[in-house]
């Protein structure tokens, strides 16, 4: 195969120049054309075109769906396609972006595999110039242990990169959801779970703390609220604050950014997706009633859907905070202080930092609230 195979351009070899040999050229074969249709890859990958095309990588399916709730709106024909490819559709990747290039998101060219750059096509993504180039400021971070007063996470430390729990049928799209697509990447059918390995029917979870906290009715928590360890919360940068002294009547892109925080947060479940779980863990979605002023988009259903939401760090250790050696549930988590610095969201996390001002997002928020036992 020649290189003029995907990437087309001049083909009978008679160019003197670069300009006339790029006349033509398709800088990136693997990305959907005009006709739907990615003919770099087709010819031999048909299956895996076919899956792609729908699937949240490729199309964002889960950032639209939230658009369309807290809009209430409908996204096609909305007028609002163009601003959220300028701003959003970047982060989509194509086969090539996975699979020979580092994603265009990160800024593009050849990943460094080893001591050289290189146009190999890999079956299997690169952990570190393909995955964590994008899954970074979270995952990447979480899974190497980069977090200050972390360790990497348990699977990380046994050599296993991204591949163990995310299967080529996960990320190019499996094709089970109901309806045109998947809205949300925890719907996915073939998404990993914990249970795949670990199989809290086997003898070694057969214990108090599992026995108590695994299955049990009214009190069955998500695996990640023993075993992660604390991640990065986010809270209003996504606020936008328009000042019209300097720009003008009309909002531009000045957002309010405040820092992340290194939490640990638990609350109730409020999945619609993963309801089997009474107890998870959450992490706050920085989306503010401002966040799309700029487009004209309005958010007339923020309140829809909680912005603390269902997580799934991974930064998993057998022994974390909340479950030392020879420790008890009740000094390590169930004494856990109220406020920032505790494990169970409150209702006072749902407050400004004085305390007396509740957050925008309060109403959306109290339902995940884990009341004081006093309160119960």
């Amino acid at each position: 195969m020649s290189c003029q195979t995907c990437h087309q351009g001049a083909a009978d070899f008679t160019f003197s120049t670069m300009a006339e040999a790029h006349l033509g050229l398709v800088p990136d074969p693997s990305a959907f054309d005009s006709e739907g249709e990615i003919a770099a890859c087709q010819a031999c990958h048909q299956a895996e075109v076919d899956a792609t095309e729908n699937s949240l990588h490729t199309n964002l399916w889960g950032e639209i769906a939230a658009i369309e709730q807290r809009g209430q709106c409908t996204f096609e024909g909305s007028g609002y396609e163009e601003p959220f490819a300028a701003k959003c559709g970047g982060c989509h990747t194509t086969c090539g972006q996975c699979h020979i290039s580092r994603p265009a998101s990160v800024g593009g060219g050849f990943p460094k595999i080893g001591s050289y750059y290189s146009h190999r096509f890999r079956a299997t993504p690169d952990m570190n110039e393909q995955c964590t180039a994008c899954h970074g400021s979270r995952i990447g971070v979480d899974y190497k242990g980069e977090l200050e007063g972390n360790e990497a996470d348990i699977h990380r430390q046994k050599g296993y990169k991204c591949e163990l729990c995310h299967t080529k049928d996960e990320i190019h799209g499996d094709g089970q959801y109901t309806g045109d697509h998947y809205d949300h990447r925890y719907e996915v059918a073939s998404m990993p779970r914990c249970e795949n390995c670990h199989n809290p029917a086997e003898a070694g979870f057969s214990n108090l703390y599992h026995d108590t906290h695994v299955g049990a009715a009214g009190r069955n928590l998500q695996c990640q609220v023993c075993h992660s360890q604390s991640y990065k919360n986010c809270t209003n940068c996504h606020n936008l604050v328009p000042d019209a002294a300097v720009y003008g009547p009309t909002p531009a892109d000045k957002f309010d950014i405040d820092p992340s925080v290194v939490q640990f947060k638990i609350g109730r479940n409020p999945s619609p997706h993963r309801t089997e779980y009474d107890y998870v863990v959450v992490r706050h979605t920085p989306v503010d009633p401002g966040t799309f002023a700029d487009w004209g988009l309005n958010l007339p259903g923020y309140l829809d859907k909680p912005t603390w939401q269902y997580s799934s760090p991974h930064n998993i250790l057998l022994r974390t905070d909340r479950t030392p050696e020879g420790g008890s549930c009740s000094a390590a988590c169930h004494s856990t202080p109220d406020g920032p610095d505790g494990y169970y969201l409150r209702e006072s996390d749902l407050y400004e930092s004085d305390g007396t001002t509740p957050l925008p997002d309060y109403d959306a928020n109290i339902g995940v609230v884990i009341p004081p036992r006093s309160a119960r």
